[in-house]
């Protein structure tokens, strides 16, 4: 079976793509509104808190949804109202009317709706595609995605040079509207739907799971320590690094950050082409290989060698996301899919802020980035090194 030729999952690679690809546009468009046409630089921050903080708060919500209505409908409903949001932006930006209050109102909106997007879309995927191929299925869909937030800014930038706000609003309308069409396409399999259960007994049931669940609980971890110690430090290190130690321009930092995120999309297509049999093992395998390839970033001082390990390491971000999430959706009741899948990605989305405020309190307190990426490095490379010493049934699967 050659994923591609499955219609269904085709559609929603493509309304995966264009959501991706528009909420990227919409973050960058958002902050350089707030600066260039509001005058306020100083509340960027608010409104990106503003749009990733409910994203946060409404993804298990999502998640129960997710397994209580069909995905289908939620991923439509979803692009739907954030092309309604964008039409709206357009109309208010077109008569001068899309100040602060608007601009946070439709920053919120959009971070629900997203929020909505993600568990329905991750559990219908395991409707579509038989468990043999979702970790390719999986590695598909995490470099599209990649694909749409790396091209994203740039385009939104090349648009805002050539057309105003209310046009490049419109734009990212219609290609939501145009990703909805796609999504009336796919035949989704009818599911048993418990609308009986009250919610509060849905949330009890899937938290009981995870909690009864060695394997579960070890994924959980693992995605709190990679976010917690690897992904925070990373990111904040990039622009220190670009700055101080290769002492380059703007131009080093938009290399080093492509050379990242490229090595996310390279990572992608070869789990794509790969067939991993020990996914648990190939998990902690990755995981000590991330942390001894982050503590050589740490010692770099040239500009060739850290956008290839930078590439490695984002290569190593593929390598660890995709298998994670093929092997919730092999192991959890496609029942309670959808609530698992939430919860994971709210430990995983959760941990990053944190990170970044535990980073940014370490270099407040003169602790160097240097020395924040080798005790990371380290944490890493003692926790995986445990996994795999440790005869654990993650070791099996």
């Amino acid at each position: 079976m050659l994923l591609l030729q499955n219609h269904n999952y085709r559609m929603l690679l493509v309304s995966s793509i264009f959501s991706s690809f528009s909420i990227s546009m919409y973050l960058l468009i958002e902050q350089w509104y707030v600066v260039n046409e509001l005058g306020v630089p100083k509340l960027v921050g608010a409104v990106l808190l503003a749009t990733t903080l409910p994203r946060v708060i409404f993804m298990f919500v999502g998640g129960m949804l997710a397994d209580r209505l069909r995905n289908s409908r939620i991923i439509f409903f979803s692009l739907l109202s954030r092309s309604i949001l964008m039409l709206l932006a357009a109309l208010l930006s077109e008569e001068n009317l899309l100040h602060l209050l608007p601009l946070l109102f439709f920053a919120v909106t959009f971070g629900i709706s997203d929020a909505f997007f993600w568990p329905a879309r991750d559990a219908i995927i395991t409707q579509l595609i038989p468990e043999a191929y979702l970790t390719k299925a999986n590695a598909y869909m995490q470099t599209i995605n990649q694909l749409g937030v790396v091209l994203g800014p740039p385009a939104a930038a090349l648009l805002l040079s050539y057309f105003s706000y209310s046009t490049v609003f419109a734009i990212i309308c219609t290609l939501l509207l145009f990703s909805c069409l796609c999504q009336l396409t796919i035949k989704e399999p009818r599911k048993v739907i418990q609308t009986d259960v009250s919610i509060s007994v849905q949330i009890q049931e899937a938290l009981q799971y995870i909690k009864t669940s060695p394997i579960l609980r070890l994924l959980m971890l693992t995605f709190v320590i990679d976010n917690l110690l690897y992904i925070g430090p990373l990111m904040l290190s990039i622009p220190l690094f670009a700055e101080s130690i290769l002492t380059g321009d703007a131009f080093t930092l938009s290399f080093l950050q492509i050379s990242f995120s490229g090595g996310i999309i390279i990572g992608g297509i070869l789990l794509g082409l790969l067939t991993i049999k020990k996914q648990g093992r190939w998990i902690t395998a990755v995981l000590l290989g991330e942390g001894i390839l982050l503590g050589l970033y740490s010692q770099s001082k040239s500009f060739i060698l850290s956008s290839i390990l930078l590439c490695l390491l984002g290569i190593c971000v593929s390598s660890i996301n995709v298998p994670v999430i093929s092997l919730i959706q092999r192991v959890v009741p496609k029942h309670l899919t959808g609530r698992v899948l939430s919860v994971s990605t709210l430990v995983s989305i959760g941990s990053v802020p944190l990170s970044y405020g535990l980073v940014s309190l370490l270099l407040i307190a003169d602790i160097s980035i240097v020395s924040i990426l080798l005790v990371s490095s380290l944490s890493i490379v003692i926790f995986s090194s445990i996994l795999i010493l440790q005869k654990n049934s993650f070791r099996k699967i």
